[in-house]
């Protein structure tokens, strides 16, 4: 099995190790497999988003220093229904995103937020 070196920030690290121990792995190579195969699910859903698609948009972020989202969500208007916002514990926020359009905008909205490091959380659920 071929070796690969990677950089990983203190809070990935944290959050590598809390998925070695909750899953009972025997190393962080085995972590990093699994955060692979569920990238690679993600990635496959979201491909997979033909013709008109409806449903809702999950995103957490941290209240501060998060990518103005209502600048974002405006980028894409033709898509958003309905954004809903709300403030969780430990100064995090959330966002709710109904959106109802093509897929293409769509899938574009969705990588948009998957690729910002600001944001914690990202989850598309189709209806």
């Amino acid at each position: 099995m071929p070796i690969v070196s990677i950089s990983l920030n203190d809070d990935n690290m944290r959050s590598l190790d809390k998925l070695q121990k909750a899953h009972g792995l025997s190393g962080r190579s085995e972590a990093m497999r699994i955060c692979i195969r569920s990238a690679e699910a993600e990635v496959r859903d979201r491909e997979s988003l033909q013709g008109e698609v409806e449903g809702v948009l999950i995103v957490v972020h941290g209240s501060h220093g998060a990518p103005d989202l209502g600048d974002l969500s405006h980028s894409f208007q033709e898509v958003v229904a309905t954004q809903i916002h709300s403030h969780l514990r430990n100064h995090k926020c959330l966002e709710v995103f109904i959106v109802r359009g093509p897929a293409d905008p769509v899938q574009e909205m969705i990588a948009s937020f998957q690729k910002d490091d600001q944001i914690d959380y990202v989850k598309f659920v189709q209806s």
